[in-house]
């Protein structure tokens, strides 16, 4: 995996994103699950979400799977998009 620096951040993130406004409704948590360590376990440590993915429940979903890995990713949200 090719990872950047994030600015001055310190943080390094790879240059795959995973995406995931499905999530939450045409994928559900077990495949949600499965695609994050997945995802994870091929060096990819950036995932995005928005609040309008499936009426927020993607980032409430995305939230509650990294909750004990958080460590490992860089997370990417966007607001207002209702």
């Amino acid at each position: 995996m090719i990872y950047n620096h994030l600015g001055k951040s310190g943080l390094k993130i790879s240059e795959l994103c995973l995406g995931t406004m499905l999530f939450g409704k045409e994928t559900n948590a077990k495949d949600s699950q499965t695609i994050i360590a997945s995802a994870l376990d091929n060096g990819v440590n950036f995932i995005d979400t928005a609040d309008a993915y499936v009426a927020g429940e993607s980032e409430k979903l995305i939230g509650r799977l990294i909750k004990a890995n958080r460590n490992e990713w860089v997370l990417a949200t966007k607001l207002a998009n209702k």
